[in-house]
């Protein structure tokens, strides 16, 4: 299995992001990952323009985004920009993409949420097409382009791996027939998302590829301190917060607030990877052999855990949580 990060993404100074991701590369993780939000104080809005910054300060480390609202964008603007992050990090780009689910994001873009599937549905094949073919002509329901290049290129032949998020049935069938992987997000709980990797390998099937060529991927929440107890102390409330905040403020279609009081051991219960290292071994295992699980990307912070804390914490886990998958 291989390790991804999922860095630092709020606040004023990127160079802290930047710095994350050098130490990711330099303590052996596989790819750096960077979500897309708007009006938020948890993820930057422009996960491109980030990896832009952070292809120039690394070397060998892939750039995913996690995810990209690709319904928000035309599809031509997106093969240009992504195919500049993989030139100039030297083909390293995974386009990850979903199609959203914050009803203020498509408001505040004039997008109608009802047309978020349908968009989806006709940007990644156009996408597909401007990376491969010389000149593209297309007129869809959404989107038209005349005589359309890409240049420069990517540089992954024959394209740079695109990635889907997403939970709805028509989601995981369109990443089994159209995606390299399926990338869960951090808010579901192992049972939803083993039903969601179950479905994502028989789309595999229904498109005529073989279930197991598909990826199944996974962001999570991950903590490391000396003992649980001191894990729930430090993170416990901010990630408590993160959650009312984020994930069960908007109308997701899998994940649901438990009911009643909300303590940390309630939240993290089979979402959050939280305490020692050897019991962060032990759940990342199991999320491991339930999925079958191929990458494994880590967000080890939110606002409100002290930057001493989240570093400590990111030590615990390279040191003595990602040795034990090698």
């Amino acid at each position: 299995m291989k390790f991804g990060l999922s860095p630092l993404q709020a606040g004023s100074d990127f160079e802290e992001t930047i710095r994350e991701c050098e130490r990711a590369e330099a303590d052996g993780f596989e790819s750096v990952w960077l979500g897309e939000h708007h009006d938020n104080r948890t993820l930057y809005p422009a996960p491109l323009i980030g990896l832009a910054a952070i292809a120039g300060r690394t070397r060998r480390v892939g750039l995913g985004t996690a995810v990209l609202l690709l319904p928000l964008y035309h599809p031509l603007v997106v093969a240009e920009e992504a195919a500049m992050v993989d030139m100039i990090s030297g083909g390293r780009l995974i386009l990850g993409v979903g199609v959203g689910y914050a009803p203020e994001e498509f408001q505040a873009f004039g997008v109608s949420i009802n047309e978020r599937g349908s968009r989806m549905d006709e940007a990644v094949p156009l996408i597909q097409r401007l990376w491969c073919e010389d000149k593209v002509t297309h007129a869809g329901r959404h989107f038209q382009v005349t005589n359309a290049t890409v240049s420069p290129r990517p540089v992954q032949r024959p394209r740079p791996p695109i990635w889907f998020g997403g939970w709805a049935e028509p989601a995981l069938r369109r990443a089994g027939r159209l995606g390299e992987a399926w990338l869960g997000g951090p808010s579901a709980k192992l049972d939803e998302l083993a039903a969601c990797a179950r479905l994502y390998r028989e789309a595999r099937s229904e498109a005529g590829c073989d279930r197991d060529s598909g990826e199944v991927a996974l962001i999570r929440y991950v903590f490391v301190a000396e003992s649980a107890k001191r894990a729930r102390e430090i993170a416990g409330r901010p990630f408590i917060r993160c959650f009312e905040d984020t994930y069960f403020r908007w109308p997701h279609p899998v994940v649901r607030r438990p009911t009643g009081d909300l303590t940390i051991e309630r939240l993290a219960e089979d979402r959050i990877i939280l305490g020692d290292p050897a019991s962060c071994i032990e759940q990342i295992r199991r999320f491991e052999k339930e999925l079958a699980l191929g990458h494994l990307v880590c967000r080890v912070s939110v606002p409100g855990i002290p930057r001493d804390a989240a570093a400590s914490s990111m030590d615990l886990l390279t040191r003595e949580v990602l040795p034990a998958f090698v």
